[in-house]
């Protein structure tokens, strides 16, 4: 029944065109605009806008994180929330993957949530352009990745990204070798659907790591570290799922937030742990953006 309605909304909205046609019919027979028709000819391009215009945005915007003066460097790009499914088509993705290659990262973190009501038999189809970008690629899934009972949606997303070339790290720890250092890549589950293992964030004695990312999807799991004794030094978290907000209205948007914590998007310092919310590229329960454009993230990082 979600679905239908989902569908409803997102196909429905093409009615848009034909009532402005209608509005435009109106004043040619009258020969004149009356005020209610402006009204209505504002409200139609103002729905316009936030449902096929800024949605499809997709805007590049750089970060900085460190001091400048340290010799490592490290430039990374975070896309989140694609929700390829019933609002978001393939090509978003598509899209991104062609402006990512023009960036030239070191590496793709991506925090979760890749589809929304999608088709389980085309998953690997999806995600098949992840496969043009030859750098690392890490992810985590999101709340919106997994099947309200069972696991066999989240299996089949899990697969498909590996296929094409994606390193799951879901209550999992990958080291690599980026710019000749050892970087540390730690993945929690997503604390609303599934089973976060923070015994993995345990201290060791790998002294030859040089820098340490967590890669979670709902940033409230940051809270949730707390409670951890003895853990590693985190010099930097990636989250998604605020999607800041999504229809930005001042003071209301907030509001709708899926977040205990009031997290929305940019950088934070949580219990001496650097936070960075990314407001993600794609779209759920409306079709809509305002005032918040889909975000590719590129962090200039400085260690």
């Amino acid at each position: 029944m979600t679905k239908i309605f989902l569908s409803l909304i997102y196909y429905g909205s093409y009615f848009i065109f034909p009532f402005i046609f209608l509005l435009l019919w109106q004043v040619k027979k009258k020969k004149r605009f009356s005020i209610e028709i402006l009204f209505l000819l504002f409200v139609s391009l103002f729905f316009i806008w936030m449902r096929f215009l800024e949605p499809n945005l997709l805007l590049i915007k750089n970060y900085n994180f460190g001091d400048n003066n340290l010799k490592n460097q490290l430039k990374i790009v975070v896309i989140s929330d694609i929700h390829i499914g019933i609002y978001n088509k393939q090509i978003l993705l598509e899209r991104a993957v062609t402006k990512i290659k023009k960036i030239k990262p070191d590496l793709i973190l991506i925090p979760g949530d890749f589809v929304y009501f999608a088709d389980k038999n085309r998953m690997e189809d999806y995600f098949s352009s992840l496969k043009e970008i030859n750098i690392p690629k890490l992810a985590v899934l999101g709340n919106h990745d997994y099947d309200k009972e069972g696991s066999e949606v989240s299996q089949i997303i899990k697969s498909s990204l590996e296929k094409n070339g994606v390193l799951m790290i879901d209550n999992k720890i990958k080291i690599l070798e980026i710019n000749g250092q050892k970087i540390e890549f730690i993945g929690l589950e997503d604390i609303w659907v599934a089973s976060p293992d923070y015994s993995i964030l345990a201290r060791d004695d790998s002294s030859d790591i040089s820098f340490i990312f967590l890669l979670s999807h709902n940033p409230d799991s940051v809270y949730e570290l707390e409670d951890v004794e003895n853990n590693k030094k985190i010099d930097l978290m990636i989250s998604g799922h605020t999607h800041a907000g999504q229809i930005r209205l001042p003071i209301l948007y907030k509001k709708i937030i899926p977040s205990e914590y009031d997290f929305d998007k940019g950088f934070y310092n949580i219990n001496n742990i650097n936070l960075f919310v990314t407001p993600g590229i794609g779209n759920v329960a409306l079709p809509f953006r305002l005032f918040n454009p889909p975000e590719i993230s590129v962090i200039n990082i400085s260690y």
